[in-house]
């Protein structure tokens, strides 16, 4: 079977990005992926709305058998919904978080709900979420019954060289898009400070200036995927005080290195921190960021962390591939039936 990976983003530092990589890499034998990724034009404001110009003709020219999309609130799932419908192919979409946005990207949300989306709602054979808190919704939304599957972790590459309490830094890990929370980590004022990930919209120097303003120690990295692992080392705490989320790849990386994680209460978070043994009354932020590290600085999470890493395995990339080409044979099998 043959699929075509229809997708805006793809070797980039972000978290539809990697999911893309790697699960195209864990493909179980009898699946070929490609992948027509975006590197057209991008909007102010919106990094994920490229236009797919030349992709668009290479997706209607390629050979595939299913065509899967990625992403709520970009160009290229309704490029490829349409993609879809000329080739008269099946169609499988999943979708990372439900886009909560506020001021005026508001504005571009409503033109592409109601005047995209619903071709994507129509062609999707399967839809799939990353996150269990999105599913209702998106249920309401299509009329169609939401498939739950969640992101993965490479537990060959991310493995703990040292103890979470031989590291000095609070950090924030992912792209720097005032969403995610990233200043709220500016609250911080006992631990040195440590942005990885790439700027957005120039949040990477608005971080920078607030942080000297208040003379904060503060450090920005951007590293390879591969060398992931050793920015990892460097965090005592990963923090994630985003607005939304589907199912951050940071939960499952920063466990895989046995770093504590602190994130808001946002997407599939709080029940994989259930799933994996973690007290969410620790980990869950829910007030100022500084303080909840204080706290933790105070208790002894090494077993814990241990602990919770013991139970990845079910979240290795391996299973979610699997799961996924199932997913897609069903498609196909759909496809043929109705023909």
């Amino acid at each position: 079977m043959k699929v075509l990976q229809f997708v805006h983003t793809y070797g980039e530092k972000n978290g539809i990005s990697l999911h893309v990589q790697n699960l195209v890499a864990a493909m179980p034998r009898g699946v070929e992926c490609s992948v027509i990724a975006g590197s057209g034009a991008v909007l102010p404001l919106f990094s994920s709305l490229r236009f797919p110009f030349i992709e668009l003709w290479r997706a209607l020219c390629a050979d595939f058998d299913v065509l899967h999309i990625h992403g709520y609130g970009n160009f290229y799932s309704f490029f490829g919904a349409l993609v879809s419908l000329v080739r008269n192919k099946p169609l499988v979409w999943t979708v990372h978080g439900y886009p909560r946005i506020r001021g005026v990207r508001r504005i571009m949300y409503f033109v592409y709900r109601y005047l995209m989306a619903p071709l994507i709602f129509w062609r999707a054979s399967r839809i799939i979420s990353v996150s269990e808190d999105t599913t209702a919704l998106l249920a309401r939304e299509t009329g169609k019954r939401i498939v739950c599957l969640p992101n993965g972790v490479d537990l060959a590459l991310f493995k703990p060289r040292t103890p979470y309490t031989a590291a000095k830094c609070a950090c924030f890990v992912g792209r720097l898009d005032p969403d995610k929370g990233a200043a709220r980590l500016l609250e911080c004022n006992s631990l040195p400070l440590l942005f990885i990930g790439p700027d957005e919209d120039g949040e990477r120097e608005r971080l920078r200036k607030k942080a000297a303003a208040s003379g904060r120690k503060t450090e920005f990295l951007e590293v390879a995927y591969e060398k992931m692992p050793s920015a990892y080392g460097r965090c005592r705490y990963v923090v994630l005080p985003s607005k939304y989320e589907g199912f951050p790849l940071t939960l499952l990386e920063a466990v895989a290195m046995e770093r504590p994680f602190v994130s808001t209460d946002v997407g599939q978070v709080k029940s994989t921190m259930q799933q994996l043994g973690l007290s969410t009354g620790r980990f869950i932020l829910d007030g100022n960021v500084g303080k909840r590290l204080l706290s933790l600085e105070k208790q002894d999470l090494l077993k814990q962390m241990k602990a919770a890493r013991k139970k990845l395995a079910a979240y290795s990339w391996e299973s979610v591939a699997k799961k996924t080409a199932g997913i897609y044979l069903g498609a196909a099998r759909r496809k043929l039936v109705i023909r």
